[in-house]
């Protein structure tokens, strides 16, 4: 079975959209997820780059595409009451969830939290237990995401990311180190999954 890495930051809504589409691509060519969270604000700073909502006309099309991409995925969205928060709390919960199906759920729970309930995944009793509803144990991740050990391994993957080339998310890539930026090009991952599956 190949991977893909599929790299995001919960602040991101775009990769709340791709994280509902890729596992059926992936799933058709017998491709395994695998997530992994990285701090998006970091790679702009060391970029130096402005990212799309502090600039009022794009802010503007974003919120509006977004709910266009909703409606066109048939995926639920609720426009979020302040549109930043802390993600580091829910990224090194999700560090320390299995690779695979558990963290899997661990994504999809705390990102239905963040893009359809419109809640703060900043809060420890939010993340707790949204992260409950899927099956883990919210208490002893949020206990777990102030260990030395999970703080650095989300220092490590923003690195790596940097170190890869990431500059927005959701990216994704696969094994042969092709890289993918966006939600769209979630079609491309499936094109080349399926060119490489085939020799």
């Amino acid at each position: 079975m190949s991977t893909v890495r599929f790299f995001f930051d919960y602040n991101s809504p775009y990769s709340y959209i791709a994280s509902l589409l890729i596992e059926d691509v992936c799933g058709r060519h017998n491709a395994e997820v695998h997530w992994e969270p990285f701090v998006l604000g970091g790679i702009f700073k060391a970029d130096d780059t402005r990212p799309a909502h502090t600039i009022e006309k794009r802010r503007t099309y974003m919120l509006q595409d977004l709910q266009n991409l909703a409606e066109f995925h048939g995926l639920p969205y609720k426009p979020r009451t302040e549109f930043l928060f802390n993600p580091i709390l829910s990224e090194r919960v999700t560090l320390q969830a299995s690779q695979g199906q558990e963290r899997a759920r661990a994504v999809h729970s705390l990102y239905r939290g963040a893009f359809a309930e419109d809640l703060d995944l900043g809060d420890p009793a939010v993340v707790s237990r949204l992260l409950d509803e899927a099956g883990l144990d919210g208490a002893a991740l949020v206990e777990g995401s102030q260990q030395q050990s999970v703080k650095d391994a989300l220092r490590e993957n923003t690195e790596e990311a940097a170190r890869l080339g990431v500059f927005g998310a959701p990216t994704y890539f696969m094994e042969d180190g092709r890289m993918f930026w966006g939600h769209d090009r979630v079609k491309l991952l499936d094109f080349f999954l399926e060119k490489t599956k085939n020799g």
